[in-house]
């Protein structure tokens, strides 16, 4: 009787704890293919650099139930050999017990650090994955020729999604007002060319990444987004890009 009651007890407050939770899922991507997700990928969940949650995704989604706070998401892809080949975090702010976050992940070549060898074992459940640093030989070249595959992949999957070509868009340069700009941007566009504007109109994209709560993936994305749009021109200096802003006050 007293052992059915201590386990009802469990069972409630697993209940309690689990309905007040926050659900984050997403499904993951590599950089060059936007329809199929990526299988067999590691997710892990981390705060304040403290792994909390991680599990193989053998199906390309993830689903991690969290508490209120700041988190990173990260995901890796290790090739038939064992080695990294794609990599991706997003940083994650849960305000609330009740959120539902739709968070999808996107990853890419790995660079510097981020080289690693899994090990002799096999992807199909959980594991410990054993993360070992490698120097890394990528030259800069690839990674010029990876951020140009990256721009043009974006751009034929924006014009497909919206059905209309470069040429049918809305010229912004015709509205002079930093107002009307955001009127004709979604909210993580705007918020990214404010910021731009805030700086003088030129800063550096490690910078910009430092004023938001976005992954340095879905930075890359929004920059891009808004250099297509002819708001802002992004010039390469040595391993970083300074983001100059076109239509600033």
């Amino acid at each position: 009787m007293r052992r059915g009651l201590i386990l009802a007890i469990i069972l409630i407050t697993c209940l309690i704890f689990s309905a007040q939770a926050a659900k984050v899922y997403g499904s993951i991507y590599d950089f060059s293919d936007f329809e199929k997700p990526l299988k067999n990928v590691i997710v892990e969940v981390e705060e304040n650099s403290t792994r909390l949650q991680y599990k193989v995704s053998v199906d390309g989604t993830y689903f991690f139930d969290v508490s209120p706070g700041r988190y990173v998401i990260k995901a890796k892809f290790y090739n038939d050999n064992n080695i990294l080949e794609f990599s991706g975090e997003e940083k994650l702010n849960i305000s609330q017990p009740d959120e539902s976050r739709n968070l999808d992940l996107i990853l890419f070549p790995p660079i510097d650090s981020e080289f690693e060898y899994l090990g002799d074992i096999n992807l199909t459940g959980e594991i410990e994955p054993n993360e070992t640093d490698y120097m890394n030989y990528i030259i800069p070249a690839a990674l010029i020729i990876i951020s140009i595959i990256f721009i043009i992949l974006f751009s034929i999957r924006k014009k497909k999604r919206k059905g209309i070509s470069k040429t049918d868009e809305p010229a912004l340069f015709e509205d002079k007002t930093v107002k009307n700009i955001g009127d004709e941007l979604p909210d993580d566009l705007r918020e990214l060319y404010e910021i731009i504007l805030k700086k003088g109109g030129r800063t550096t994209q490690k910078d910009m990444r430092k004023e938001v709560i976005y992954g340095e993936a879905k930075v890359s994305l929004m920059i891009a987004d808004l250099e297509d749009r002819g708001l802002i021109k992004k010039i390469r200096k040595g391993r970083s890009n300074i983001i100059i802003a076109k239509n600033k006050q």
